[in-house]
């Protein structure tokens, strides 16, 4: 009995799976899980220019805020001892935390006498015991804005809303 012997098929090289980080719709989808933290998105951005160019996509931007919902509490605003100071108490823990220093608001000195009455959507509303007027501040930036009031309004109940 002769035996024949089998050729052996040629072995073609597989291909390597591809890497699900390769993939940028399933990585989107893992960065919009990340957790609302004020430093999860940019430690993200530092990974590498393509990670950097997904997270600051405006689209994804706007997905990540509509997923998460709302925002991290980042802190309050309470009045400090006995004169008119307000001041900052950072919630989150580091690296989060906000150090309370860098939203204190500056009064100016002798002419005013400021009396927190609202904070919404990252504004805050002081109005002016001294003066007839509205002071909304924005912590993040520092930026004041000073709004006169008539004389009519002499117990003014406020709110602040932003467009």
């Amino acid at each position: 009995m002769v035996r024949r012997r089998r050729l052996a098929s040629p072995v073609l090289p597989v291909a390597a799976p591809a890497s699900p980080l390769d993939d940028d719709d399933l990585l989107l989808e893992i960065l919009l899980r990340l957790p609302p933290q004020p430093s999860s998105l940019l430690r993200a951005s530092v990974v590498c220019n393509r990670w950097r160019r997904l997270v600051s996509d405006p689209g994804f931007l706007r997905r990540f805020r509509a997923h998460h919902r709302k925002p991290p509490l980042l802190g309050f605003i309470s009045l400090q001892g006995y004169g008119p100071r307000y001041c900052f108490t950072p919630t989150l823990d580091p690296p989060d935390r906000i150090p309370a220093p860098r939203f204190s608001l500056t009064q100016r000195p002798g002419d005013e006498c400021l009396a927190l009455v609202d904070c919404r959507h990252g504004l805050a509303l002081f109005l002016n015991k001294k003066q007839p007027e509205a002071v909304v501040w924005n912590p993040i930036s520092g930026r004041q804005c000073r709004v006169a009031l008539p004389p009519e309004f002499d117990n003014t109940v406020a709110a602040v809303l932003r467009r």
